[in-house]
């Protein structure tokens, strides 16, 4: 795909219209924060699933099926963190330790800004943020909603998710690419109960990766030529 950045202004009016095909996810972000509200398009139509826009921090437009919050958790990542439980997961691995969240409607519609508020009240008590679930890529548009307004305020982020990072970058989903992208360390790949034994902290089966943000690439949806750092 082609990189291109066209400015458009409209003398009539006063408007300046920016399209854009092609470009890093973060160089997007930076064009939202500096130009104002967005909308993808594909040849003049909207693109279906394609709908996440960044919001501010107290934009009440988003909202996550959220199973709960909970705090001072040692187990879901390193130090002391706050985690948001989502509702709702389309992986639903055998032997599963929370099938309680697999239904979405047995959960709740929450606010991404109501989320952020009680997270920001414990923020003295917690190192950082954890989101799990269900599956949290399963709602990708209002996590990455999530990850942005937390990253904005310096929260250090982990996600848990039942996909690999393989899988995840070929879905082509921009929201799903500005999430690995903004994270600080992803633990990727499906529960298997008959790898419990031997699993190291913070996973629930050996087969599950500790990736940190870093090497994870926002060019092309892809990960770039360089592995994601796997920690044992």
């Amino acid at each position: 795909m082609k990189n291109e950045i066209t400015f458009i202004l409209e003398y009539d009016n006063r408007n300046l219209t920016t399209e854009v095909s092609g470009i890093p996810a973060d160089l997007l972000i930076d064009l939202r924060d500096d130009l104002g509200t967005s909308q993808y398009l594909n040849c003049g139509k909207p693109m279906q699933g394609q709908s996440w826009e960044p919001g501010n921090l107290k934009d009440d437009r988003h909202y996550i099926w959220l199973h709960r919050i909970y705090h001072n958790s040692v187990v879901d990542g390193p130090g002391r963190r706050s985690v948001v439980q989502v509702a709702g997961c389309s992986i639903r691995c055998p032997g599963c330790y929370v099938p309680e969240t697999h239904n979405r409607l047995d959960g709740k519609q929450v606010s991404v800004s109501s989320i952020l508020e009680e997270i920001v009240s414990k923020r003295r008590e917690n190192d950082g943020v954890t989101i799990l679930g269900g599956e949290p890529f399963d709602q990708s548009d209002s996590v990455a909603e999530l990850v942005l307004r937390l990253k904005r305020l310096g929260f250090h982020i982990v996600v848990y998710t039942g996909n690999t990072i393989e899988k995840l970058t070929a879905k082509d989903d921009l929201s799903i690419t500005f999430t690995l992208s903004h994270i600080d360390m992803l633990i990727d790949g499906p529960y298997k109960s008959s790898l419990v034994a031997g699993t190291g902290e913070y996973r629930g089966s050996s087969n599950q990766r500790l990736l940190q943000q870093k090497l994870v690439t926002t060019i092309d949806s892809r990960v770039d030529s360089h592995s994601p750092a796997v920690f044992t």
